[in-house]
């Protein structure tokens, strides 16, 4: 079914909430689970309900199912929100999506049977499933003022050796260019200011950190795999939180130089990563994290939450995004017990290794008492 175009208001503003790895399944009967997805839906339709966003993005590790008619039943659930609104929505695949008994392909027609949905795959013959972009008109509907890509990341990369995930592939990359110039050329010869959307981060994102001092060891997350051997915390001029390292592909496949190169891409934002919501530029791109929605999966307390992006057709260029956490909307968790609601994952690890280290010196202080009285008893006899 043929989609209205999407069009900024009449004040000139276009609202964008992402939400991000829900991981949601079938089973509700188990580990506090009809609690977890309870938790997760009152922040969805909060969210929805006080942002009023315009278009709602699913960041990939949506949802996972063993049967068909289980996926249908998992997705109708966590686009209700979005739906009963008749809010527009879009997304993207993550990793986990493919490790269920659903096959993309059919995961992805079964969002498409809500009419508010407008995710497709623009070409069978590149690679992943749900490559697309779709373009924000001017609020009087005459002129294509933005372009949104959404990009599948895949999964495991085929030789392990070389990079445990997956990079976007050569094909995507050409369709992506050849893609961006034809819009610049129905524009007049004028590039179409754009932003990506995805679920797995590109390498560029270490670039927005920097090396923790010693001192700094309990503030900072070591790195991911190839950046194992050093530790990191957001460098100064980087906003919002690092709770994780950045879980990207071990080699860089090009994506980030294609947009350089092209020059239409103002920004990107990813999943994946469930506790980290930082953003911050490289080299004049936006590089922005988005944290979990959900409380089915590991996450950060009482933080999981949404990222909110408000595009200015008066002011094309000028990017606004800010997180929303579970917390911001006055909710209170059913699933997480009194400790865990008031504090982060992060803290909890800090006070966990804080107890680690002063339960270590107190037993090194108890033995060096200890040997003190024995020598002592020694020199007596």
């Amino acid at each position: 079914m043929k989609k209205e175009p999407l069009r900024f208001n009449k004040d000139g503003k276009f609202k964008i909430m992402l939400v991000g790895d829900l991981h949601d399944y079938y089973d509700t009967k188990s580990d506090n689970a009809a609690a977890k997805v309870d938790d997760t839906l009152n922040l969805l339709t909060k969210a929805v309900g006080e942002l009023k966003p315009d278009l709602v993005i699913y960041l990939g590790d949506n949802a996972r199912a063993e049967t068909e008619s289980q996926m249908r039943s998992i997705i109708s659930r966590i686009t209700y929100p979005v739906s009963v609104n008749e809010i527009p929505f879009d997304l993207v695949f993550g990793n986990h999506d493919r490790e269920c008994d659903v096959p993309l392909e059919t995961q992805l027609k079964l969002y498409q049977e809500h009419e508010n949905c407008y995710a497709f795959n623009a070409d069978d013959s590149i690679s992943g499933c749900g490559n697309h972009n779709i373009i924000i008109k001017s609020h009087d509907g005459e002129k294509d003022m933005f372009n949104l890509w959404f990009i599948d990341s895949h999964n495991l990369y085929e030789d392990r050796s070389k990079s445990y995930y997956d990079v976007v592939h050569e094909d995507q990359l050409e369709w992506y260019k050849k893609t961006a110039k034809e819009l610049a050329d129905k524009n007049g010869g004028k590039l179409i200011p754009s932003l990506v959307f995805q679920h797995i981060p590109v390498p560029e994102e270490y670039e927005l950190l920097r090396e923790a001092k010693p001192y700094e060891r309990l503030d900072s997350v070591q790195g991911h795999k190839t950046y194992s051997d050093k530790y990191y915390v957001l460098k100064q001029q980087v906003e919002g939180y690092l709770g994780e390292a950045p879980a990207v592909p071990d080699f860089n496949g090009g994506e980030f130089a294609a947009w350089k190169e092209t020059g239409d891409v103002l920004g990107a934002f990813f999943g994946h990563d469930h506790m980290n919501d930082f953003v911050g530029f490289v080299d004049g791109i936006m590089l922005g994290q988005c944290k979990t929605a959900s409380f089915r999966v590991y996450t950060d307390g009482c933080r999981p939450g949404v990222r909110m992006i408000t595009l200015d057709e008066n002011n094309i260029e000028n990017v606004q995004t800010k997180m929303y956490h579970f917390k911001d909307f006055g909710l209170k968790s059913k699933s997480l017990d009194p400790y865990m609601r008031h504090v982060t994952d992060r803290q909890d690890m800090k006070l966990k290794v804080y107890g680690t280290a002063i339960g270590t010196v107190a037993a090194v202080t108890a033995a060096a008492v200890a040997v003190n009285k024995v020598s002592k008893a020694k020199k007596k006899k």
